[in-house]
């Protein structure tokens, strides 16, 4: 019996920390809302879905994926849904040098997407670049790490349900 409440305690440790980590490597909802407020103020994030993408310049993959995210953003922003979704707001954050994120991000044609560095907010530190997340407008967790050839269908699927 003893060595069951040991077994226990030690998987409630194992779940506490992994917990820790995986909320290191990406935002929670309430941190995206801060740089929501932070990088556009008076932006309405009231029964949106909030997307967050993280690229780098050399990493081709997750530039496509910036792309789909800037387009979906571009269609869906202000767009009402039948299930109380109000739109969309994507945050995209790039994880090399402010100059180099900016000039890429221009050049990819990146214009509506909320751009920040990863060196803006502390903690984002541990973003690799290729991860990204979506919450729906209840705040949970709808999607993560959609291959940028998937992003669109994943997308339309969330807002048809």
């Amino acid at each position: 019996m003893e060595q069951m409440k040991k077994i226990g305690i030690l998987f409630i440790i194992a779940l506490v920390i992994t917990g820790f980590s995986v909320k290191a490597q990406n935002p929670t909802y309430n941190q995206l809302i801060s740089i929501i407020n932070s990088k556009a103020p008076g932006l309405n994030v009231a029964n949106k879905l909030i997307a967050f993408q993280v690229w780098s310049t050399a990493d081709v993959k997750s530039r496509d994926a910036n792309k789909e995210f800037d387009r979906m953003y571009t269609i869906y922003e202000n767009v009402k849904f039948k299930d109380a979704h109000k739109g969309t707001i994507v945050v995209s954050c790039n994880i090399d040098d402010v100059t180099t994120g900016n000039i890429t991000a221009t050049k990819d044609g990146i214009t509506k997407v909320i751009s920040i560095n990863k060196s803006e907010f502390n903690f984002l530190n541990n973003l690799t670049s290729g991860s990204n997340l979506m919450y729906d407008n209840t705040t949970s967790k709808v999607y993560e790490n959609i291959p940028a050839d998937k992003i669109w269908n994943s997308y339309t699927q969330l807002i048809i349900r």
